[in-house]
């Protein structure tokens, strides 16, 4: 059996209920929330066993529970040298990823390092977690996967692209509240974790700083793994009183590129 790639959402006004579908080239629509809910934590065994066409590759698809936040201006230095230990703790990446302009919140279409196509499709907006320290916002759940170049429908003509420059700061944390010093293999559907990240991101002239927690996993381990992390950041980094994170907006970077553009 020819296996396909998860195909376009299409977003579509449903008896007044915004609705995203799944269109196949059969022009069958699939309700696309539905469709994403029964591929999550599923290998294709797994999936053909619950009744999901087993025809579609789910070996690409990365399901994530996030809380992202955005501050004006530029990344603090206090914060940088209290996330980064001064420079001893963590992974840094320097990276230029362009974006389809959208202008919806739920879909991102990018290419990282300005080469590698990505998608990306927030399935739910969830419960607000709040992490104290004012940090407070809704847990956004999203998946996301390379389509193939071939898949161009994911490339629209008449949508223009945008660069955004960011360095990225990031720790990784695993169950049993302990801290990993390489980065966390994220394939690993058996158990959940989850990169913290700070980020200084610049585009169309504007400067601005971000915070994220991105936990990965079992579904149901996933909001646990979030507040987890930063309750182990915080234990290896307790400095956090000191800092004010005076965010301006909880989101994901399409609703932020929304805002700025």
């Amino acid at each position: 059996m020819t296996r396909k790639r998860i195909p376009p959402p299409i977003a579509a006004d449903v008896g007044g209920v915004l609705k995203r579908y799944d269109v196949y080239s059969t022009g069958t629509a699939v309700d696309w929330e539905r469709a994403m809910d029964s591929l999550d934590d599923f290998s294709g065994a797994e999936a053909l066993a619950a009744g999901v066409d087993s025809g579609v590759d789910t070996s690409g698809l990365f399901h994530t529970s996030e809380v992202r936040w955005f501050a004006h201006g530029p990344l603090p230095p206090d914060v940088q040298a209290w996330f980064t230990g001064g420079g001893t703790m963590g992974a840094v990446e320097r990276r230029i990823d362009t974006y389809q302009l959208y202008g919806l919140d739920d879909i991102g279409v990018k290419r990282r390092h300005r080469t590698t196509l990505e998608v990306k499709v927030r399935r739910t907006l969830g419960a607000s977690l709040n992490l104290g320290d004012g940090l407070e916002g809704r847990i956004e759940e999203w998946s996301r996967w390379e389509p193939g170049e071939e898949d161009g429908i994911w490339q629209s003509p008449d949508k223009g692209w945008i660069g955004v420059e960011k360095a990225i700061y990031t720790r990784s944390f695993l169950p049993a509240d302990r801290e990993v010093i390489l980065p966390a293999v994220h394939t690993n559907r058996l158990y959940a974790g989850c990169d913290v990240e700070i980020a200084e991101v610049t585009a169309v002239g504007i400067s601005t700083w971000t915070l994220a927690l991105e936990a990965f996993g079992p579904t149901a381990s996933r909001q646990q793994a979030l507040t987890s992390s930063w309750r182990t950041l915080q234990a290896h980094s307790p400095s956090t009183e000191k800092l004010e994170f005076a965010f301006d907006r909880a989101c994901g970077y399409p609703e932020w590129l929304r805002l700025v553009t």
